[in-house]
């Protein structure tokens, strides 16, 4: 088996929307809500005109099992969303290899900074940021959101 970063194609967006809803759904208890908040922000990501903007898909012997966007924040600090690994493709350095990918092209670009959003119960992915050099810089008091009490975190990386 091999894994493989693609671009972006015009059929991934349903992808994209049907696989962060499900994840979410059966590992964390978010409810359909959430799945409408992907589907607009990957609809807003589509619209703007933004020369950093760039999404990998990764693709294992042919099949969609993770992504990653990255996007202009302004001021010289880019932007990481959509960060999914599937499951059953976790602990194989894939989180790892989509987050350098993102990161190398933020570089390559002249950023300074790269930014994200993610959520206190997402245990794993926050361990990830951690390990790669992100630090929180601000949390949000609990708010209930997608059927749960949600706290939304901030983290940033200097590149």
């Amino acid at each position: 088996m091999s894994v493989r970063l693609r671009d972006f194609r015009t059929d991934d967006p349903a992808w994209i929307i049907a696989a962060h809803g499900e994840v979410y759904r059966r590992d964390f208890g978010f409810d359909d809500a959430f799945t409408h908040s992907i589907d607009e922000k990957v609809r807003q990501w589509l619209a703007r005109a933004d020369p950093l903007k760039r999404m990998w898909i990764a693709e294992w012997d042919g099949e969609r099992v993770g992504c990653i966007a990255i996007s202009d924040a302004g001021d010289a600090t880019a932007f990481l969303n959509f960060v999914l690994v599937l499951p059953a493709y976790r602990r194989r350095q894939l989180g790892r290899h989509l987050l350098a990918t993102a990161l190398d092209h933020a570089r390559r670009c002249g950023q300074r900074e790269a930014r994200l959003e993610t959520y206190a119960c997402l245990e794993a992915a926050r361990a990830l940021y951690h390990r790669v050099g992100f630090r929180r810089i601000a949390s949000c008091p609990p708010e209930p959101r997608y059927g749960r009490l949600i706290v939304s975190e901030y983290w940033r990386l200097p590149l």
